[in-house]
């Protein structure tokens, strides 16, 4: 495996004239959290998508458009936990006890839930680790199952996979390599075990987290019982109480999941060719979204004002910015860009490649307390591609040419179908068969509360835009039909 690819013989990061540096695309970053909690049907989802429209206008585009799809916002108004008549510390599983029969993937509708006026009272069971043998050796039918949540893709797994890996600096430690991110986790296999087993509600321990409850993961379907989360400490509360006899929990957990649209951001530079270059990333958030997707989102703003600064024959592919929300609510935006931009027939217009940025963050750990340490360098990231080898390349060296350490290219083509998707926001456009070039990390905090402004990398910010902008340039020169791996 490469490690690095050298400089140039001079030694110096060239970048390119009129890209926006890292104190400008801050000031972006931080324009975004201020509209926290971005996601479908708030108040700040509607601000954000005013203020991206309004940026990539003052930009000199001239072709931006809203595309408007149905989605949902879900919301928990009230919830409670005690066991054995002791309050516990927790917050709500979002999705979970999902109302009604409608429209929605997953077979979810509309409407208030509840647990009812006075909760929901039942005897407490513990799955442990929720495998097999656990769910085999307990009676659930009626009662409240609790388990632990793991985290299953430690950063070992994707820096063995990689390609290549910068990181010249020699940076990466064994201490570092165990720690899991939260996108992929135990959650769905064990919630599915205790449904079907007749469970009536559930409680899962982040075992493998911080000190926080705060955490609000991506859209889970058929969720048809109350859940919430408690920290491992909660959770160890929990279990010493249970130690003392067969304890009841009373579970409540109230709400509304209501009907509304998700909203895409689209500009476009034409080009001298039809064929398009889609730059994508996410514009909503759970809660202030420093890294998860400010970030993202200002690194597509950056890409955006330097090339508009450019003449029209200086861009010889139409280049396309695209901003989606309903991360959180099951990608209805990012499905129906795919039908109108992608598959629809007879299109005058063609997606040729996308480029995804997400999450230029600060790396995390757990503490030996349980409280999340933040370190001043950056997460690691992955590039995932399904590009030509000239192409793969060019990411190897504008890698290294602009100094993003701790960066590893994966071919996505290998690893989506070993993680049943593609872990990117550029998933839906990667299905359709466009080639693709995704950079990730995913820091511990990502789906918490914690996601805050100062958790994103500022150094990174304007070196991921100098490098994105040489492999765009690499890929408006390539021949359309040679981008692809």
């Amino acid at each position: 495996m490469d490690r690095t690819t050298d400089l140039p013989a001079d030694g110096q990061r060239r970048p390119a004239p009129g890209v926006p540096d890292s104190d400008q695309i801050f000031s972006w970053v931080r324009d975004l959290t201020a509209f926290s909690a971005r996601g479908t049907q708030t108040l700040d989802d509607h601000r954000s998508v005013d203020y991206l429209c309004t940026r990539l206008r003052g930009f000199g585009l001239t072709d931006v458009q809203v595309q408007e799809t149905e989605s949902f916002h879900w919301h928990a108004s009230r919830s409670a936990l005690s066991v054995d008549g002791t309050f516990i510390p927790h917050a709500p599983v979002a999705f979970s006890l999902d109302a009604g029969n409608g429209p929605f993937d997953g077979g979810n509708g509309n409407g208030p839930f509840s647990t009812g006026p006075d909760g929901l009272t039942a005897s407490f069971v513990d799955v442990g680790e929720g495998q097999e043998d656990d769910f085999a050796e307990a009676d659930i039918d009626g009662k409240i199952v609790m388990f632990n949540l793991r985290f299953v893709l430690p950063r070992r797994a994707l820096l063995d996979a990689g390609e290549f890996v910068h990181d010249p600096h020699e940076t990466i430690t064994p201490a570092d390599l165990d720690t899991a991110n939260p996108y992929l986790t135990n959650f769905e296999d064990v919630v599915e075990q205790a449904i079907a087993q007749g469970a009536a509600g559930f409680v899962a321990v982040l075992a493998d987290y911080f000190d926080s409850h705060d955490i609000r993961t991506e859209y889970k379907p058929d969720i048809t019982i109350p859940g919430l989360w408690v920290t491992k400490t909660a959770g160890a509360r929990i279990r010493t109480l249970a130690k003392k006899g067969q304890p009841t929990a009373t579970l409540r957990l109230e709400g509304e999941r209501t009907a509304t649209p998700a909203r895409t951001v689209i500009g476009i530079l034409p080009g001298c060719s039809s064929d398009t270059i889609m730059i994508q990333s996410h514009h909503d958030s759970a809660w202030e979204g420093g890294v998860e997707d400010a970030s993202g989102t200002a690194e597509v703003l950056a890409l955006a004002a330097y090339y508009s600064s450019l003449a029209r024959e200086q861009r010889p592919k139409t280049l396309m910015f695209v901003l989606m929300d309903s991360h959180w609510t099951g990608y209805q935006a990012h499905r129906q860009f795919v039908e109108t931009f992608i598959t629809a027939p007879g299109l005058a217009r063609r997606i040729v490649a996308n480029v995804t940025l997400e999450h230029i963050a600060k790396q995390a750990e757990v503490g030996p307390d349980g409280q999340l340490l933040v370190f001043d360098r950056p997460e690691y990231r992955g590039i995932f591609e399904n590009v030509s080898p000239p192409l793969k390349t060019a990411i190897d060296h504008a890698v290294a040419e602009h100094g993003l350490e701790r960066t590893i290219r994966l071919n996505a083509d290998e690893l989506a179908p070993l993680l049943g998707e593609l872990p990117t926001d550029a998933e839906f456009v990667f299905e359709a068969g466009i080639p693709t070039i995704s950079l990730i990390s995913g820091p511990l905090y990502l789906y918490d509360k914690a996601d805050t402004l100062d958790k994103v990398y500022k150094p990174d910010l304007g070196p991921v835009a100098r490098a994105f902008v040489d492999i765009v340039d690499h890929l408006a020169a390539t021949p359309s039909e040679l981008i692809g791996s």
